[in-house]
């Protein structure tokens, strides 16, 4: 990589990309190729980009974790909290929760995958001067979405919410992040993966 960075001049545009590294390497890369490799990468790599205060954890930079997730592409997989699903994992978690994994979640392989509490985790365990999520770290136990529920100081009937995103929204056994503007983001189930919802599609309590 530090050898293209003189390829690119002034101009530092797709294209440019596209021919330095094909005149670099000897490659054929198309518009598609580039196109497919940059997809992946935004979906494996985590930036804090576009957080309002990345040193601490608060509820607007969990409302931009939950949108970057959405719009990565992320999957559900019981048990994970944002990290890339690798054959590794998917086989631990298989054996860790047997009802609740199954081979169907290979769809989701080389993607990172949360269920729905651990897209919250996830959040909380994230650091961003390395990029990575460390599990179990800034204070954030590893506890279910009832655990998380039952531990909130301030929680009240869903009728009663106030118009502040990043709260989580809850029912029995279920949790979501409020973003605003009636819009939930949720690790749903393992056939949709991360969705975006209005607040009044999931009945939360």
């Amino acid at each position: 990589v530090p050898r293209l960075i003189g390829c690119f001049g002034e101009d530092q545009s797709d294209s440019a990309l596209i021919g330095a590294i094909n005149a670099e390497f000897g490659t054929h890369i198309t518009r598609t190729d580039y196109s497919q490799i940059m997809g992946a990468i935004s979906t494996i790599t985590l930036t804090p980009g576009g957080y309002i205060d990345p040193g601490t954890k608060n509820n607007r930079d969990l409302v931009q974790w939950a949108i970057a997730a959405h719009a990565q592409g992320w999957g559900y997989v019981y048990g994970t909290y944002g990290t890339v699903l690798t054959r590794q994992t998917l086989q631990a978690k298989q054996e860790q929760y047997p009802d609740e994994v199954t081979k169907a979640d290979e769809k989701w392989l080389n993607r990172r995958t949360a269920d729905c509490v651990g897209l919250i985790k996830g959040y909380g365990w994230y650091d961003p001067e390395s990029g990575s999520i460390q599990y179990g770290t800034h204070g954030m136990p590893d506890i279910s979405a009832n655990e998380m529920y039952a531990a909130a100081r301030q929680k009240g009937p869903i009728s009663t919410m106030p118009e502040i995103p990043g709260l989580a929204v809850w029912h029995a056994g279920h949790i979501g992040i409020y973003i605003g503007g009636g819009v939930v983001i949720q690790a749903a189930n393992p056939e949709d993966g991360v969705i975006r919802v209005s607040l009044s599609a999931t009945p939360w309590t």
